[in-house]
């Protein structure tokens, strides 16, 4: 799947034992090419480095992101602008470890924090298999990141704060199934990495895991189980055959990015694979957060705008019920997408719309027709219409701000920036600074450095990751009122995280 990343993260897909060196539980125990083409779909492999229109794993794909574009290697075994003279070493080392054959580490695009978990066979399978493809002479672009994302030595930092390296172990009290579900899940299939919220650092929250996350724009929902997970109403076999064919009763199919991880992963996968994803996501209730629905109510003058604006742009195609067409036109009634916590996927269709896939009819974009209010007005309509359940939390502002994420339109609202909330001692020595000083200090390196500095005199005992959230949400409140677009808020905090990030590894270095 291809991921949309900040440095040091990968944000991407809307779903989807022995000792360390023993095979995975389940694997299928041939060494040879064939089982590494199937370990490179299992792990997506081809989605980022392959260009749109070019050679299966020639690289290429720019990856946007708030802070510059990111294009994924050649893989292919050419010597010149591939990986023809790596060693399986260096391989390895760059899959499980994030460190390049000439050792510069890797941007976690490539989600080597959950491909540390491959086993040794997977590894030498998915090597022999590279090796056996046609080599594509193709030279990328570089990378556009800007400073400080273009210095590499800040990626230390964040592995050191966040990639624990090691292997997949089994819990001995599971069964086979669901072990070989969990090395799909957290290690070939990465489902973490879009599947989790995040922190201001861009690493998933373990906390969290699988509760659902926003990425490329669209929202991946929570797939952990709990009583307010998507999956929650599913049985094993419905979950399996969904994640290989899309597909589920009552017209409902995956639409967004969840389209490209099945085209490109999930439908090449055995059987007995996707029943054992389903066996293992099934059973994460007791990861799970404790949470409750928000209570979001809807005026009813908003709710009569958005039934009106649904009939007259939706319904000829979706029905009036909601229904859709079989295989042609996807339910919104029932649909788990459409329900999910947050309203993105649906404020997404409306405004990109959708190419033709098969039997399922293209999608235009309402873009144009529409203005925020009649989409949010909808996009709450059908998350509460037929059944569905979804607090109505859709709003102008945010419509407005995705138009500026793809650059479709300018926002016509702006939003009141939400910044983290950390224990009062790990924030009272950075909010000792009033926001000048933080606004300052994010043009100022030297400005920086003396905050980074009082900072660490204060607390001694803070780790690296505790100062950089601290900091980073100084930074964030002294800009929340600033008026902002969410995008520009975002990848001015993200960069500022970053900053941060170098000044610590330059000192300590």
């Amino acid at each position: 799947m291809r991921h949309i990343i900040g440095l040091g993260v990968v944000l991407p897909c809307l779903l989807v034992v022995r000792s360390a060196m023993a095979d995975p539980p389940g694997a299928v125990v041939d060494r040879g090419v064939d089982h590494g083409r199937y370990i490179s779909h299992a792990a997506d492999c081809v989605s980022c480095h392959t260009a749109p229109g070019g050679r299966p794993f020639a690289g290429g794909a720019a990856l946007d992101t708030p802070f510059g574009k990111i294009f994924p290697p050649n893989i292919t075994p050419d010597r010149g602008t591939g990986i023809g003279d790596w060693s399986r070493e260096d391989f390895a080392r760059a899959v499980r470890e994030g460190v390049r054959k000439d050792g510069a580490l890797l941007y976690p695009a490539m989600p080597y924090t959950n491909y540390t978990k491959m086993s040794d066979a997977d590894i030498d399978a998915l090597w022999r298999y590279m090796r056996s493809i046609r080599p594509a002479a193709h030279q990328v672009p570089d990378n556009t990141f800007s400073f400080p994302f273009n210095i590499r030595r800040g990626i230390a930092v964040w592995q050191g704060l966040y990639f624990q390296p090691g292997r997949f172990v089994a819990a001995a009290d599971k069964s086979t199934n669901w072990n070989r579900g969990a090395y799909l899940v957290e290690a070939l299939g990465h489902c973490g990495a879009c599947h989790t919220p995040r922190n201001v650092a861009q690493a998933t929250q373990p906390q969290h895991r699988l509760t659902g996350a926003q990425i490329e724009g669209w929202y991946a929902p929570d797939i952990g189980n709990d009583p307010l997970s998507s999956l929650n109403s599913w049985d094993i076999g419905q979950l399996a055959a969904f994640l290989q064919t899309g597909r589920m009763p009552g017209n409902v199919k995956a639409f967004g990015p969840m389209q490209e991880v099945i085209h490109d992963s999930l439908r090449f996968l055995t059987d007995a694979d996707l029943y054992a994803i389903a066996v293992y996501l099934k059973d994460q209730s007791s990861f799970a957060t404790a949470r409750t629905a928000a209570r979001v109510i809807m005026p009813r003058e908003r709710l009569a705008a958005g039934k009106s604006s649904y009939e007259e742009h939706c319904a000829n195609c979706h029905l009036s019920d909601g229904r859709g067409q079989e295989g042609t036109v996807p339910a919104l009634a029932g649909n788990s997408a459409v329900a999910a916590a947050e309203p993105y996927n649906v404020i997404m269709a409306m405004l990109y719309g959708f190419e033709p896939q098969g039997t399922w009819a293209a999608m235009a974009s309402f873009a144009s027709a529409l203005n925020d209010d009649q989409i949010s007005d909808i996009a709450n309509y059908v998350r509460t219409a037929w059944g569905n359940s979804a607090p109505p939390n859709a709003s102008p502002w945010m419509v407005g701000d995705w138009r500026e994420r793809q650059r479709s339109a300018p926002p016509d609202a702006h939003r009141a920036l939400v910044c983290p909330i950390l224990a009062e001692n790990v924030m009272q020595p950075a909010l000792s600074q009033g926001p000048d000083a933080w606004k300052q200090a994010a043009r100022d390196q030297d400005k920086l450095r003396h905050l980074v500095g009082a900072y660490i005199a204060a607390r001694p005992q803070a780790s690296p990751a505790q100062i950089i959230e601290a900091m980073t949400t100084a930074y964030c409140r002294a800009i929340a009122a600033g008026g902002a677009s969410q995008a520009i808020t975002d990848s001015h905090i993200a960069e500022f995280s970053q900053q941060v990030a170098v000044v610590l590894a330059r000192g300590s270095s």
